[in-house]
């Protein structure tokens, strides 16, 4: 594998629904070949049997869902995300029927980006999705249905990763605890290549998952 080799993403599926301020919603899975994104993103591998006991949440990061935790269909909605740390965010929704998407950030936004670290969360300072950049782009976040609990999830990477290849669910998440748990054991065995050898490495992530309702 080359350390070069960007991350593809196969498919997705949104309980909020990612719209481009003027355009139609897009509800469909991303085609098989999602756009190459920058050279500097690296993909994640999994390496078994050597995992290291899980810290879920060492940076103190903390996610709310604004305006509220309970939301309607067709109203937007945002993130606010706090860390005691520097980091790399990513929010992963599981929707009502268990199915995990990464929703920021997204390879179009990714791609089209010019700035190089358009997820780093500074220690203190909150950090809110869309982001000014994401807006200007006409990035916005909807509720779709369908109705009913859902799950979000903000991790945070203590090295750059910017997209994650997300892995199968062998069952539906049904709280807070089960997603905690579930993110936490995978995320421990994620392996990231070093920035400056190539090498994989072990990484430090934190977590923290709420619920949400929509309605």
């Amino acid at each position: 594998m080359s350390p070069s080799e960007p991350i593809r993403r196969d498919r997705i599926y949104l309980a909020l629904l990612l719209l481009l301020t003027g355009g139609p919603a897009r509800s469909a899975p991303l085609p098989p070949e999602a756009p190459a994104v920058a050279s500097s993103i690296w993909r994640i591998q999994v390496t078994r049997g050597q995992t290291s006991a899980v810290q879920s949440n060492s940076a103190n990061v903390s996610l709310e869902i604004l305006p509220g935790s309970t939301v309607e269909v067709g109203g937007n909605v945002s993130f606010g995300v706090t860390s005691r740390k520097k980091g790399y965010l990513i929010l992963v929704d599981v929707d009502v029927e268990g199915r995990m998407s990464q929703i920021f950030p997204t390879p179009e936004l990714v791609e089209q980006s010019d700035e190089r670290d358009i997820n780093l969360v500074k220690p203190g300072v909150q950090f809110v999705v869309p982001t000014p950049a994401a807006r200007q782009r006409g990035f916005e976040y909807v509720v779709a249905p369908p109705t009913g609990s859902a799950i979000m999830v903000a991790i945070l990477s203590e090295r750059r990763v910017q997209l994650l290849d997300l892995p199968d669910l062998p069952r539906k998440l049904q709280s807070q605890a089960d997603a905690l748990s579930y993110l936490a054991a995978w995320t421990s065995e994620l392996r990231v290549p070093d920035s400056g050898n190539g090498r994989l490495v072990s990484n430090n992530w934190s977590l923290d998952v709420k619920s949400y309702s929509i309605k």
